[in-house]
């Protein structure tokens, strides 16, 4: 197979500053699934993968909380989420990353959550 390129596109011109480069197939993948991503203005949101996923934070600061930890990680931090656990991602100001997926060949589904006190820690 030869090298393939994926073009750089604006994050804005994509719904929810999310955009896939490498996609994760809808019924199951052993490759590598990739993509960029951004937070702004302290949004935020959870979800539980059934596979691992790595984020690199490329600019600003991403807090993620995951079974009652906090991490702050900055420009250069890799934060590693392991798979089936929930996890919350907010930034304040703003973040940008790019995330890499683990292998999910059963294709299980992923899930979302609103309520950041499902995993963060108990003093808030």
């Amino acid at each position: 197979m030869p090298a393939e390129l994926f073009p750089r596109r604006d994050l804005a011109d994509t719904p929810g500053g999310c955009r896939s480069i490498i996609d994760a197939p809808a019924r199951g993948w052993t490759n590598v699934p990739l993509g960029e991503w951004e937070l702004r203005d302290g949004a935020g949101f959870g979800d539980c993968h059934p596979h691992e996923e790595l984020n690199v934070v490329l600019e600003g600061r991403l807090v993620v909380d995951c079974d009652g930890q906090r991490v702050h990680a900055g420009p250069g931090d890799v934060v590693r989420v392991p798979a089936g656990r929930p996890a919350y991602y907010s930034a304040a100001p703003y973040a940008r990353m790019v995330f890499v997926y683990g292998a999910n060949p059963q294709g299980l589904a992923s899930t979302t959550f609103a309520d950041r006190s499902l995993v963060a820690p108990a003093h808030g």
